[in-house]
Formats: C-alpha cells, sequence, structure tokens
C-alpha cells in the first residue's frame, strides 16, 4: 500500500504539469508510456523479438509524426510501417506467421495509436485543460468504481473477465464520470446535455478499456501486465481505461468544436 501511494504522489502530479505545459516534454511521457505498455503487451502474447522490434519503431514513428506533423502524414508513415512489417515475415518465411505478424500489429493498433489520442487533445483549443480533463476523468470512474464496487458490489458486471467488477460500480463509476463534467462543462464551452452525452461516454469507454486488459491478462494467465509502476502493477494496468477515454473524449471535442463551438 505505501508503494502505491508514493507512486500516486510522485505520479500524478508530475503527469498533470507536463500535460499542462505540453510541447516535447509531455511527448517524451507519451511515447515512455506507449512503448512500455507496448512491451507489455508483445511480452504476454510472446511475439518474436524482430517483430517486436519492428512494432516499437512503427510506434515510434507513428507518434513522432503525429506530434510533429498530424494526422495525415501520420497514416501515409503508419501504412509504410504496415508494408515493412509485412515485409519481415515474408523475407523471413516459415520462421515468422501471418498470425504473429498480426498480434504484433494488433498491439501497435491497441496501445501506441489509442496513447496518440493524448497528442492530438493536447493539440486542441484548450488542449492542457481537455488533457488534463482525459486523466481526471479515467482517475475518477476507476476510483468511484473500486471503491463502491468493493463495498456495496454484489452483482457482477462481466465475471468471465473480470469477476470483482460489478454493477454497483459501474454506475458509481458513471456517476463520478457525469459530476466531473458538470463541474467542467462551463470551463470548456459544453451546455449540460453535451456533458451529460460525453459523461456517459467517456465512463462506458472506461470500462470498456478495463475489461479489454482484464481479457488480455486472462488469455496470458498473469494478474498484472508488468510491474514498472511499484503497487500498480504495469503501465497497461495503470493506463488501460485511459487508452479508451482519449479517443472517446477526442472525437466527441473535436466534432463539438469543429462547428464552431
Amino acid at each position: 500500500m505505501a508503494a502505491r501511494i508514493i507512486t500516486a504522489v510522485v505520479g500524478v502530479p508530475a503527469i498533470v504539469l507536463l500535460a499542462h505545459q505540453g510541447g516535447w516534454l509531455f511527448f517524451v511521457l507519451v511515447l515512455g508510456l506507449a512503448e512500455a505498455g507496448l512491451f507489455e503487451y508483445y511480452r504476454l502474447t510472446k511475439v518474436p523479438y524482430l517483430l517486436c522490434t519492428w512494432g516499437y519503431i512503427i510506434a515510434a514513428i507513428f507518434l513522432i509524426s503525429i506530434h510533429t506533423q498530424g494526422l495525415q502524414c501520420s497514416w501515409l508513415l503508419f501504412n509504410v510501417g504496415i508494408i515493412g512489417l509485412l515485409l519481415v515475415v515474408l523475407f523471413n518465411f516459415p520462421d515468422y506467421t501471418f498470425q504473429q505478424a498480426g498480434t504484433a500489429l494488433l498491439g501497435v493498433c491497441y496501445i501506441p495509436f489509442l496513447f496518440a489520442y493524448l497528442l492530438l487533445l493536447r493539440a486542441l483549443p484548450q488542449g492542457g485543460q481537455v488533457t488534463i480533463l482525459a486523466f481526471v476523468l479515467t482517475w475518477v470512474v476507476d476510483s468511484a468504481a473500486f471503491l463502491i464496487g468493493s463495498c456495496l458490489g454484489h452483482r457482477p458486471l462481466a465475471p468471465k473477465l473480470s469477476p470483482r467488477k460489478t454493477w454497483e460500480g459501474a454506475w458509481a463509476g458513471l456517476s463520478g464520470s457525469l459530476i466531473v463534467m458538470f463541474w467542467m462543462a462551463p470551463r470548456i464551452d459544453l451546455s449540460w446535455l453535451e456533458a451529460i452525452i460525453i459523461g456517459v461516454a467517456v465512463a462506458v469507454a472506461a470500462m470498456m478499456g478495463d475489461l479489454l486488459e482484464s481479457a488480455l491478462k486472462r488469455l496470458a494467465k498473469v494478474k498484472d501486465a508488468g510491474r514498472i509502476l511499484p503497487g500498480h502493477g504495469g503501465i497497461l494496468d495503470r493506463f488501460d481505461a485511459l487508452l479508451v477515454v482519449a479517443p472517446t473524449l477526442y472525437f466527441f471535442l473535436e466534432l463539438l468544436w469543429r462547428k464552431g463551438r
């Protein structure tokens, strides 16, 4: 418990500060989280070393291009990376299979690709606020679901994936998300209806992200994805929900602000 508290006390302010400042330091944080998360994924799925290396390269190039050039150039480089990955399989056939290549590519799409939405959020108007909002929403949904689920939960939400998650915890997470969005709505020019829609969508996204990682760990038959964060497990254990929250929040805000909001 002490290690868990110390990690949170040090990590949370650092993340908030870097998200507020933006720039290359925040990019380095996102890149580090993405590559560390991808490492955990490859370790769990036992992807061959050469395909792992190519996955790390694709992830780094994609995130760098997102940070420096935006989405348009990034898609081109991402497609080039996919072709390169397939060529690695072809030139090393039959040592590597297309199933292994697919697993390696899924890792890139699941982790660095979704982490990239933190960079896209930061590039939006009021980017510092909405990026911090993504982290806060994730933490609130996760904490509320855990606390209420532990104390009052008795109806399993997804027993085959995560027996400890309950419907009571899910409703608590949803309530926490709505409270945060109601508080933030006037600060980022959202109506109450828009705040409700985003609050519900983000809460569902957070739970989906959590269950996705639970499924991955069950397939790998492990309790934690890693040990890099004392008291919290791995990057995927701590940021699984954020991987789905960030793109969900981005899509809604981009849609609203594109209309001149």
